[in-house]
Parts: C-alpha cells; sequence; structure tokens
C-alpha cells in the first residue's frame, strides 16, 4: 500500500476518490445526499481563502482504499491542523487508517503544526482516534429537521412572540454574497464565532477576518456553486446577528443550516430565534421543494439548541471532535 498525495490533475483519480469518499459518506450517513461534487471535483484545485490544503490516498494494487484531507489555516490559530481521515469499509482494521495518520503527523511537523483536531464517527472511529493517541475534544450533536415536524401556526406563534423582544429592530434577507451595506458587520461577526460558540477541549482564538476574506470565500462559495439564504437583524443601520441557510448544487429538499451569531451587546433579544425562523420562512418561499435541513451544535450549547428544538429540529447522531497535542 502507498500513500501519495492526489495529483489533482489525474480527472480519473479525482472521480475516483470522490466515489469512494461518497461510500464512506453514506455509510455513515445514509440519510444524506452525497458530498458535494462542485466542491470535491469541480472546485478541488480552488483554495478555500485564508487555508491551506492537502489531499492524500491510500493506494492498494492500484485502488484508492482510503484518503486524507488537511487543512490549516494561514491567518490565525497557526497551531491547528485540520484532519479528515477515512477508510473504505471493506479495507478497515487493516493498517490503512495508521498509515494515514501517520502521514498527517509527518505533515503537521513539517508544516509547523502541534494540534491535530478531527473529528470521529462512530464506536470505530472513537476506538481509532484512542488507539492514535487523540483525546476527546468535543460533542457534536447533528439534527435534523423536518417540515411538518413543528406546524406552520407553531413557527408563526414562535416568531411573533419573539418579535416582542425585539424592539427597534428589522429584518433583512439576501442572497448569496453579503451586500456591502453590511459585510463589515458580517467580517467582526465572523471574526467573533470561535470565542462565542462552546468549542469544548479545542485550543481556539479569535479568527482574523476582514471585508476581503469575506468576499474571497463568497466567491469560493460561488465557485462550488453553493446557494446561500440569509437573513439578519439591524439595529441603528449595524447589522447585529444574522443566520445561512445554504443549499447544494441539484438538491432542491435538501439543506443544511450553517452560522447563526448575534453581537453580545445585543443577546437577550431573541434575535437568533427571529433570524432563523425568519430565513426558513425566506428559504421555503425561494425554494418550496425545501424538506430537510441539517445543522450541528456543540452539546453545551444549550441556548442555540433550544431555538432548533422549538423550530422543529431533532437529535440524529451524536459526533465527537478529537485533538491530538504534539510534543
Amino acid at each position: 500500500m502507498d500513500i501519495i498525495e492526489l495529483d489533482t490533475s489525474d480527472l480519473a483519480r479525482v472521480e475516483e476518490r470522490y466515489a469512494a469518499m461518497n461510500t464512506v459518506w453514506h455509510t455513515e450517513n445514509p440519510d444524506m445526499p452525497p458530498r458535494s461534487r462542485e466542491q470535491w471535483v469541480d472546485a478541488v484545485d480552488d483554495p478555500w481563502p485564508g487555508a491551506g490544503y492537502e489531499h492524500w490516498i491510500a493506494v492498494e494494487d492500484g485502488r484508492i482504499v482510503g484518503g486524507l484531507v488537511l487543512d490549516w489555516p494561514t491567518r490565525d490559530n497557526l497551531t491547528l491542523l485540520g484532519v479528515d481521515l477515512w477508510v473504505l469499509p471493506d479495507h478497515r482494521r487493516r493498517g490503512v487508517g495508521r498509515a494515514l495518520h501517520a502521514r498527517a503527523l509527518e505533515r503537521a511537523g513539517a508544516l509547523g503544526r502541534t494540534v491535530l483536531i478531527g473529528q470521529a464517527h462512530g464506536e470505530a472511529g472513537r476506538a481509532f482516534a484512542g488507539t492514535v493517541g487523540a483525546s476527546w475534544a468535543l460533542n457534536e450533536v447533528c439534527r435534523r429537521w423536518e417540515a411538518g415536524t413543528v406546524s406552520e401556526a407553531d413557527l408563526d406563534a414562535l416568531l411573533a412572540e419573539a418579535w416582542t423582544h425585539a424592539e427597534g429592530y428589522e429584518l433583512i434577507t439576501w442572497r448569496d454574497g453579503a451586500p456591502d451595506s453590511v459585510i463589515a458587520d458580517v467580517a467582526y461577526l465572523n471574526g467573533r464565532m470561535l470565542l462565542d460558540i462552546p468549542m469544548g477541549d479545542i485550543p481556539v482564538e479569535r479568527e482574523d477576518i476582514d471585508v476581503d476574506l469575506v468576499r474571497a470565500k463568497d466567491a469560493a462559495l460561488d465557485v462550488r456553486k453553493r446557494r446561500r439564504y440569509n437573513a439578519g437583524v439591524l439595529h441603528g443601520g449595524r447589522l447585529v446577528a444574522y443566520t445561512t441557510i445554504a443549499l447544494d448544487h441539484g438538491f432542491d429538499d435538501f439543506g443544511w443550516q450553517w452560522i447563526t451569531i448575534a453581537h453580545p451587546e445585543h443577546r437577550g433579544k431573541r434575535l437568533g430565534t427571529i433570524v432563523k425562523l425568519a430565513n426558513l420562512a425566506f428559504v421555503r418561499s425561494e425554494v418550496p421543494e425545501l424538506r430537510t435541513l441539517y445543522t450541528w451544535n456543540a452539546d453545551e450549547n444549550r441556548h442555540m439548541i433550544a431555538v432548533n428544538e422549538a423550530m422543529g429540529f431533532r437529535v440524529r447522531k451524536i459526533d465527537q471532535e478529537y485533538k491530538q497535542v504534539l510534543a
């Protein structure tokens, strides 16, 4: 078996890797759509702004049997290395995962990174994390929203009640990239994200996000054909809270609930409830076929979990984030 860096100019290999990744993805997430082709094939050579990436594959008898994606921030959090390691189900417990992990350790040293962060799925993933010396850092709870779990009347009533706590605030919505009028506020709020949400035992610092980086990320999402629907609230002309729902290209019935964040000086006004419910209504008015959303929250994030459950999100599974601190 060989561990080699993926040659992204070899389209056959890129396609083979994509198919193998989806085999693993469907094993772990049988009710979700495939990983986005636009991200993993069409944009394989389009780097995510503010980050470095490497793609590695495990090849046995000419066939891809496992893979490794490494990503690392280049503007902040300069000790961290993200590790996405996977092995085909029929090649597990044969040393493939250990060989890929050894390559991750080697690259961490070369890149000057001292903390590896990765997600473990199921008992097998947790057992593997333990065998390579990683320790638990955070529980991430996946919840699913399905149309009809909470009635339209109850959703409307929940939104109306939330507005009674937010006098003087104004709702706005937008598609895809942030408009110029609020983009500086989007950058500020995004930069606070790692400070404001529970991160368990993962050592993180505030992200260095400015307007240029926000624009670059929006452009990268456009390349990946990820449609974004956003709702926010203004106070005194400034954006003080917002949320995003994303839909992958080719899927109108299925989406992802992404960021929801409020400025700390404006908390206690039910702004999270307002933007999430308003955005859900906005998306459904634009894409009436939408039936299912998925979101993840740290199990410590009780406030956001309460908002999500009131909307109809229900627990589907629990994933764990692990970290490995290198000497």
